[in-house]
C-alpha cells in the first residue's frame, strides 16, 4: 500500500538523518518515594512559546489553544513570531537555567545540544507507557536522547517539497517541469522573458536560520557535505559544495531567481509564489497546496501541482526534513499542565483538525489512510516519490555558532561581495575552534 511505503520511508529517513550526542545522566532515583504528581489546577496559567506556522493564515493553532484553554481551564499565556524571534529567545532562556516558559519550541537542528545539555524534561515521565507507538517512529526516535527518554513531540511535520505552477509553464510553452536545475533556470528565465511571470522563484535568503537550511538543501542537491559524521568541517574542501554554492549565486546572477530574495524570509517567498509571481517554490512547506486552494489568499487557484526536485548533472537530487517539537524546559513550575497542552495539541483530533484547516502532515501513523483526509489531500501520495532523498540538518552540538558564522559569510557571497570559495573559506576558518566536535 502507497500509505505503508510512505510512513516507512518517512521512518527510515528521519532515523538516518540523524545521530545524537550523548544525553545528560538520569537523576538518581530518590531515597524515598515521591508523591504522586498533581493534576493541574484549574485557573493556572502557563507560558508556551514556539513559532507561527508558515501556512496558518486562519490561525488554526491558536484557535485549537482557545479549544484547550475551554476544555481544561488552563489559561495559554502564547508568545508566538517567526522562527527567528523565537529561537533568540529559547536558546538563552534554557541556556541560563530560567523558568519563564513551560513549553517551548524544540527544532531539529537543536537535537544534539540539547541531549547533552540537560535542559529539557522527560516526556516519559508524563506520557502513558505506550502513548508513541502509533506516531511516526522516526519523528519519536528523533526526539529521544541516547538515554533512551523521548524529550519532545512534533507539532510540525515539517517536510518540504518542490511545487510548480503549471499553468504558467504551459503558457511558457513547456509541457513538464524541469527534470534538472539547468532547465529550471532555462524555464524560467523563458517565462520571464515572456512576461509570465517576475522570476522563475523568489528564494527566502535573508540572513536567518532558514539560509542555513537553504545551504544545507542546495548542498545535498549537489551531493555535497558542510561537516562529517565526526563533524569535522567539509564545506570549504568538497568540490561538490563548492558547486552547490556557486549554483546559489548564479541563480542570482542569471536573473532566474529574484534578487530581492535576498531580503526575503520563507512567509515572504511564499507569498509571492501565492501571488502569482514566481514559476517554482523549490522547497515548499507540506500545507502550501491547500493555501493554493483558497482564493482569500491565493492568485494561482488549480495551477498549481507537486513534482520532484531536479537533479544536478550526475543526478543527484534531495528534499529537506526540519521537523519541529514541543518540550517542557526542565525548570518550567507548570510541567503537569505544561503535558496536559502538549498530549492536547499533538493528540489524533487535534492532528485531524489541523490538516484539515491547514494542510500539516500528520503525526500518527493511521492518520494517513484516514477516509476523510486521504479524500481531501489525494496528493499526499506524491510525496512519496521525493521521501527516499529527504535529509535533516547536520547533528553538531554548535550548530547555533555553525548557522550565525557560515549565513554572514554566504550572504556575503549571494550579494555579490566574495566568491563561494572564499564564504566557504572564512567560515571554516571561522569555525575552526569546533573542527572534528560532534
Amino acid at each position: 500500500m502507497k500509505t505503508k511505503k510512505l510512513l516507512w520511508i518517512i521512518s527510515i529517513i528521519i532515523i538516518a538523518s540523524f545521530i545524537l550526542a550523548a544525553c545528560a545522566p538520569a537523576a538518581e532515583e530518590p531515597a524515598a518515594e515521591e508523591p504522586a504528581a498533581e493534576e493541574p489546577a484549574e485557573g493556572e496559567t502557563i507560558t508556551v512559546l514556539f513559532p507561527k506556522h508558515e501556512a496558518d493564515f486562519k490561525n488554526a493553532f491558536d484557535a485549537r489553544i482557545r479549544e484547550f484553554e475551554a476544555e481544561t481551564g488552563i489559561t495559554v499565556n502564547l508568545i508566538q513570531g517567526d522562527w527567528e524571534s523565537v529561537a533568540n529567545r529559547v536558546i538563552p532562556e534554557l541556556a541560563t537555567g530560567g523558568s519563564a516558559f513551560d513549553v517551548v519550541e524544540f527544532d531539529n537542528g537543536w537535537v544534539a545540544e540539547w541531549c547533552g545539555a540537560g535542559w529539557a524534561t522527560s516526556l516519559n515521565d508524563y506520557m502513558e507507557p505506550g502513548y508513541t507507538d502509533d506516531m511516526i517512529p522516526g519523528l519519536v526516535d528523533l526526539f529521544t536522547c541516547p538515554d533512551g527518554e523521548v524529550y519532545g513531540l512534533v507539532w510540525n511535520n515539517d517536510t518540504r517539497f518542490f511545487y510548480y505552477n503549471a499553468d504558467y509553464l504551459a503558457e511558457a510553452g513547456f509541457d513538464a517541469p524541469p527534470a534538472t536545475w539547468d532547465e529550471l533556470i532555462e524555464q524560467s528565465l523563458a517565462a520571464k522573458e515572456q512576461g509570465v511571470v517576475e522570476y522563475g522563484h523568489a528564494p527566502y535568503w535573508i540572513q536567518e536560520w532558514a539560509l542555513a537550511n537553504e545551504l544545507h538543501f542546495y548542498t545535498y542537491v549537489f551531493g555535497g557535505s558542510l561537516v562529517d559524521d565526526q563533524g569535522c568541517i567539509t564545506m570549504n574542501t568538497d568540490p561538490k559544495t563548492l558547486a552547490a554554492v556557486e549554483f546559489m549565486i548564479e541563480t542570482l546572477e542569471s536573473g532566474a531567481y529574484d534578487p530581492a530574495g535576498l531580503t526575503y524570509n520563507q512567509v515572504d517567498a511564499q507569498d509571492v509564489f501565492l501571488k502569482g509571481s514566481t514559476l517554482f517554490n523549490p522547497q515548499g512547506i507540506a500545507g502550501l497546496l491547500t493555501y493554493t486552494e483558497d482564493p482569500t489568499i491565493s492568485n494561482v487557484v488549480g495551477q498549481v501541482e507537486i513534482g520532484l526536485v531536479p537533479t544536478t548533472a550526475s543526478g543527484s537530487s534531495a528534499a529537506l526534513t526540519l521537523p519541529e517539537a514541543y518540550a517542557i524546559p526542565v525548570n518550567s513550575q507548570h510541567k503537569e499542565a505544561a503535558w496536559k497542552f502538549i498530549e492536547y495539541m499533538t493528540s489524533k483530533e487535534t492532528n485531524i483538525k489541523l490538516a484539515k484547516e491547514i494542510g500539516i502532515l500528520p503525526i500518527w501513523v493511521d492518520l494517513f489512510s484516514e477516509p476523510e483526509l486521504v479524500s481531501l489531500y489525494p496528493f499526499w501520495a506524491d510525496f512519496q516519490a521525493q521521501l527516499p532523498t529527504a535529509r535533516g540538518l547536520s547533528v553538531i552540538t554548535w550548530y547555533n555558532d555553525f548557522v550565525d558564522i557560515t549565513n554572514a559569510e554566504l550572504h556575503k557571497a549571494l550579494s555579490g561581495r566574495q566568491t563561494a570559495q572564499e564564504a566557504l573559506d572564512n567560515a571554516a576558518a571561522q569555525l575552526s575552534n569546533f573542527n572534528c566536535v560532534p
